[in-house]
């Protein structure tokens, strides 16, 4: 009986020490960063760019509550610049709403020059903040 009551103290002592180090090691895979960028363009740009392709060369944490990732991924563009730009500038709205978007879309044409449909842009270093918060980590701005 003494052997089995050291054995099973044995192995809930490495079963806790797991789930400890599990926690502990609790960081955002790349599954979860990839979803993060993709709500981030989604809020941006609605309906335009896909993310794939994310890689995380590099990752720190400073404590518990915040976490960066230095990653890489590629954007792929589901319509070409002229087609995002004039639906924009035809969806209805005031004439400052209709400035505002003109130049949103401007600058995604600085930043991403004059894209094609299924143009793809690689990102090849980013860092990323991430917050711990009550539903898990979540992307800085």
């Amino acid at each position: 009986m003494s052997n089995f009551s050291n054995y099973f103290k044995f192995t809930l002592v490495v079963i806790i020490t797991a789930l400890w180090l599990v926690a502990c090691s609790d960081v955002p895979n790349p599954g979860k960063i990839e979803q993060a960028l993709q709500q981030k363009y989604n809020n941006l740009y609605p309906d335009l760019i896909a993310v794939d392709d994310v890689k995380k060369i590099n990752g720190w944490s400073d404590n518990e509550q915040h976490y960066a990732a230095e990653v890489s991924y590629s954007l792929e563009f589901k319509k070409s610049y002229k087609q995002y730009i004039d639906e924009k500038t035809a969806q209805p709205g005031n004439p400052l709403e209709k400035v505002t978007a003109g130049i949103t879309a401007g600058l995604l044409k600085l930043q991403y020059g004059d894209f094609k449909q299924n143009d793809q842009y690689k990102i090849k270093q980013e860092t990323l903040t991430f917050r711990m918060t009550e539903n898990g980590w979540a992307l800085v701005d």
